[in-house]
């Protein structure tokens, strides 16, 4: 035998003794069966070694003590090889062997015979080698390592000790049992180069399982026990291991499993003490529960403070613990018992709890009967985003006793569920509607699309709001696509919202430049209060009012303290140029210009007349200025539309209230001439006319 088969044969029985000790236990061969095949085999191969030749002797024997070590470490090799694959295959690995050996040592014991016939009579040298060839191809596509390289080596021995090996024909049969050898040896050690591999896998599994196991009990986690169960079923299934550190890692996993056991009891004991103590607590709420219920029935009882009091008992109850299991139903049974009585009795004499309880039961009343109305809904994709609201307004409807609660929620449960199972029954019809819906939400966004190109945003926000309410009245769309179409649709509402306030955060700006100049022509009114010359002063007034008036919009917040001082020193100005007394003046005017003295007094009395009606005319003009302002700073919500609307009709009214007062001023003027023409009296004017 050469040095590279005596290599790897030491290889297969360290390798085979070490799988068949760590896995003795479960070994499936039975030992007496093992031990009278490998005595079988080891007799047979005797045989086959010696083929008459007497210097063979020697070799013959040492190669029985190898055949005979082999063959056991074999059997034991092909246990240990069916443990490492499936459970299902071990049985036909282990099946296959027997048949193949039973095979093998039952062809070696014919060509013992047939040999000892041949050497009798002259062997076929040919015939002889090409037995031994085709041997060899029945053993190399075998698994069972240990025997095959056994027989192999008895094959090899056969092909030293043989006949005559001149012949072309003969080296070639030689020449192609060494490849089909080697063929075996390379694949033999592939697959104990697997087997190592799977082996250090195993390591690092159990070296990870055993960390696992170890920050388990470092922190102290006494309650994983699920947890801890995992790891050993996965720590068990795991079998072939390199012997010394397999050993010394099961040997650590029994002490930390062990260690978790005993904390595991200690938990135990201390959860079953602490819900005794819970027990007691508990107990101990509910005496006080049920000596507060016949204070109900006291004269003069504040039932907000015996309310108080109840509900702090049943949170107490809830943060107390568990209690034990034999006894938790009937402590349940008696905490029900005592809310129902309290609130039974507190319903009987609390005319504000019982008003609030009809309330809270009118409401789910009417939801058990809108949830019973959906069933017949023909629209059942718009029914179910009606389920989900009723659902939200049940948790807001207000509790009820747990009676009554039990008995409204089992109605409204029973309507929903049975819509429900419409629902799944028409789930086509279901898909059908909600496509619909996804074709009007489309057409929806196309809109918005084409809106928010807009600059006039006073109606692109008119339209935006409508866009949004056609929205939520088309019904739900397919889920999956619902999020996508949301975020489509709210994107272009987005850009538009996004380009006015860009639009308005300018205008502000603009709005600060106006006040500022605005200032300033306060500050000239203010000087002119006290000019020289008051009717001087009125004419300079006029132009400043009217340069004012074209400035524009200022900031919201400053834009009544701008008018109020603008209305005062307006106001200074014309009061002082009223205190001058120029009915004189304007008298000795009309008088120069031939006006009779009856007349002139009319046509005083009507510039008067004239005079405040310019002046409400220009108060009135200016509060539609003011209105018209204030419009543009409300936002565009259901609240902003409702102030801008009362603005407008505030506009309307006085933009009337103006024109009115325009008509009358004509009229005054178109007097004032009269008079100025006829120089005759308004009264005889007047009698002429009737």
């Amino acid at each position: 035998m050469s040095n590279l088969e005596q290599k790897n044969n030491e290889s297969e029985k360290e390798e085979v003794t070490e799988t068949a000790v760590a896995n003795s236990e479960e070994t499936v061969t039975e030992e007496p069966e093992a031990e009278e095949a490998v005595e079988e085999h080891t007799e047979e191969a005797k045989a086959t070694v010696k083929v008459e030749e007497p210097e063979a002797v020697d070799a013959s024997e040492q190669k029985e003590e190898q055949v005979e070590e082999s063959a056991e470490a074999g059997t034991q090799s092909a246990d240990t090889e069916a443990e490492a694959e499936e459970t299902e295959e071990v049985a036909e690995t282990e099946d296959a062997d027997e048949v193949v050996t039973e095979q093998t040592l039952a062809e070696a014991s014919e060509e013992t015979d047939e040999t000892g016939e041949d050497a009798e009579e002259a062997p076929d040298t040919l015939e002889y080698y090409q037995s031994i060839l085709e041997r060899a191809k029945e053993l190399v596509v075998q698994t069972d390592w240990t025997f095959v390289t056994t027989e192999l080596a008895n094959l090899a021995q056969n092909i030293a000790e043989g006949p005559d090996t001149s012949s072309d024909e003969t080296k070639a049969l030689i020449e192609t049992f060494e490849e089909l050898r080697e063929e075996f040896e390379q694949k033999k050690q592939a697959h104990y180069d697997e087997l190592n591999k799977k082996k250090a896998e195993n390591l690092e599994k159990k070296k990870e399982l055993l960390e696992s196991l170890t920050e388990i009990i470092s922190e102290k986690k006494w309650t994983a026990t699920q947890q801890v169960n995992q790891i050993k079923g996965k720590w068990e299934s795991v079998k072939l291991l390199p012997r010394e550190e397999g050993e010394a890692l099961d040997e650590r996993f029994k002490e930390l499993i062990g260690e978790f056991e005993d904390h595991k009891v200690d938990r135990l004991v201390k959860k079953l003490q602490k819900e005794e103590e819970n027990l007691e607590l508990k107990l101990l709420v509910l005496d006080k529960m049920e000596a507060l219920i016949p204070k109900l029935e006291e004269k003069g009882i504040d039932f907000s403070e015996l309310n108080d009091r109840f509900n702090k008992l049943l949170t107490q109850w809830r943060k107390i613990g568990r209690v034990p299991s034999d006894k938790n139903q009937a402590l349940w049974d008696r905490y029900n018992a005592a809310q129902d009585k309290f609130n039974e009795v507190r319903f009987k004499h609390d005319k504000q709890y019982r008003n609030q309880i009809e309330k809270a039961l009118s409401k789910k009343k009417k939801l058990v009967k809108q949830a019973e109305a959906l069933v017949d809904k023909e629209n059942i994709a718009k029914a179910a985003r009606k389920v989900n609201k009723l659902h939200k307004a049940w948790k807001k409807a207000g509790n009820l006793p747990q009676k009554e609660e039990n008995e409204m929620w089992d109605k409204f449960k029973a309507a929903t569920d049975a819509f429900n199972d419409k629902k799944s029954e028409n789930i086509d019809v279901l898909r059908e509607q909600e496509e619909k819906n996804l074709e009007k939400k489309f057409k929806l966004i196309e809109k918005a699309g084409e809106v928010k190109g807009t600059d006039d945003f006073d109606q692109g926000h008119k339209e935006m709001q409508n866009l949004m309410d056609q929205w939520k009245k088309i019904g739900p769309v397919p889920r999956k696509k619902s999020s996508k179409i949301w975020k489509k649709f709210k994107g272009e509402m987005d850009e538009f919202y996004d380009r006015r306030r860009e639009f308005f955060k300018s205008r502000r700006k603009d709005q600060k430049k106006n006040l500022e100049k605005k200032k300033e022509i306060l500050k000239k009114l203010e000087e002119l209060g006290s000019h020289e010359d008051p009717a001087a002063a009125v004419e300079e007034a006029k132009k400043l009012q009217a340069e004012f008036k074209d400035i524009g919009y200022v900031p919201i917040k400053m834009k009544n303290k701008v008018w109020k001082e603008y209305r005062e020193a307006c106001d200074v100005i014309y009061e002082r140029y009223r205190a001058l007394g120029s009915d004189l003046g304007r008298e000795r005017k009309l008088a120069s210009q031939g006006v009779d003295p009856s007349a002139r007094k009319e046509i005083i009395k009507h510039e008067r007349k004239a005079s405040k009606l310019k002046k409400e005319i220009s108060s009135l003009e200016s509060e539609v200025i003011q209105y018209e302002e204030a419009k543009t700073y409300f936002k565009p919500t259901n609240k902003g539309n409702k102030l801008r609307d009362e603005l407008q009709e505030k506009i309307d009214k006085a933009s009337s209230a103006v024109e009115k007062k325009k008509d009358q001023l004509y009229e005054s003027y178109k007097k004032i001439d009269q008079l100025k023409d006829a120089g005759e009296p308004e009264e005889e004017a007047t009698d002429e006319e009737e």
